[in-house]
């Protein structure tokens, strides 16, 4: 018996451990340039005077057409189902093959395989798409000390067919909450590319629950602020990705009752340093409402996928692709870009 007690109390500690270990690990925010991923290509050409950059927040794979989600209002934490999940995944990879003629590919919420994909590994597929480019991956969610099955691991990802000269992450401001104890660790990762051009392109994926908007808000203007000096330097600035702030006019018709667009707000324009814009289409949503499955004409939606560039570079196209929500609760945005004096 005694020994039995021994044993129990030893599993006790060593569990009590893991979990304080555990806790710890997950609760801290700070990020820095040693935990980007970097997967540098071999004789990619140097960047010229215009770039093409597809931007797109592909959901981890799980939130497709048929999907709620429970933080927005509705009733799942999960898919559907696997199969869901692969229809999904097939369908965001076909769509990035087939425009593969992008010179720059931004994503986020980009995820391995874990339990809220059923599994399905969605980045494995998305660098299939992209195979040959410069690959830059910043996981600003991931659950550290947790074993396999039940890892989660999503992230922002820029992907070059232009060689790059350096890498970096900007830190931002983080919410008090987490989710399971494990809080995100927001940062927008960048890349400089090669050429006389002097581009330097970023991810963003800002707060989008927290109250009144004020950590995203924050957020924004300690972003604007580094990209300001980054053009200060001599450097081309374009930041891709979803900003979680309306950053494009929007009445398209809905029937989405007015509790669940609690997470919406319209961008600030006076964190806009001066010269810099924004580059959206406000003719093609770039995100739904997840209080229900989606279906058109009942689901809110709008414009918060985009683009900032700034006062050196001209914006020659912007154009959404409408895929009616079929593979995440984001669709792709594109943009053509030139360098100006």
């Amino acid at each position: 018996m005694k020994r039995l007690l021994i044993t129990l109390a030893t599993i006790a500690a060593a569990i009590a451990l893991y979990v304080a270990a555990f806790l710890t690990v997950n609760h801290q925010v700070a990020s820095t340039a040693a935990d980007i991923e970097r997967e540098p290509a071999a004789e990619l050409a140097v960047a010229g005077d215009t770039l093409d950059l597809l931007n797109w927040n592909v959901g981890y794979g799980g939130l497709g057409r048929g999907s709620d989600f429970v933080a927005d209002g509705g009733e799942h934490m999960f898919p559907p189902s696997r199969e869901a999940v692969r229809a999904n995944v097939s369908g965001i990879e076909a769509f990035l093959a087939q425009h593969n003629d992008a010179d720059m590919v931004v994503m986020q919420e980009l995820a391995r395989a874990g339990p809220v994909n059923y599994w399905v590994n969605l980045r494995d597929r998305v660098e299939h798409a992209l195979r040959d480019r410069d690959n830059t991956f910043y996981p600003d969610f991931r659950t550290r000390l947790m074993p396999w099955p039940l890892r989660l691991d999503h992230g922002q990802a820029l992907y070059s067919s232009f060689a790059a000269t350096e890498t970096g992450l900007v830190s931002l401001p983080a919410e008090d909450s987490g989710i399971f104890g494990v809080r995100r660790r927001y940062a927008s990762p960048f890349v400089r590319l090669a050429g006389d051009a002097n581009w330097t392109i970023a991810s963003v994926h800002l707060a989008a629950f927290d109250e009144d908007a004020a950590v995203r808000t924050r957020q924004l203007r300690e972003l604007m602020a580094w990209a300001e000096t980054e053009y200060r330097s001599g450097r081309r600035v374009v930041i891709a990705g979803d900003w979680n702030f309306q950053i494009a006019e929007t009445d398209f018709p809905h029937t989405t009752d007015e509790r669940f667009l609690f997470w919406l707000f319209p961008f600030p324009q006076d964190a806009l340093p001066e010269g810099w814009r924004i580059a959206a289409d406000a003719s093609i949503p770039s995100v739904r409402t997840n209080h229900q499955a989606y279906t058109p004409g009942e689901n809110y939606v709008t414009t918060i996928d985009g683009f900032i560039v700034s006062p050196n570079v001209e914006i020659v196209t912007v154009n959404g692709y409408d895929l009616g929500f079929e593979h995440t609760d984001h669709q792709p945005v594109r943009l053509r870009v030139r360098a100006r004096p």
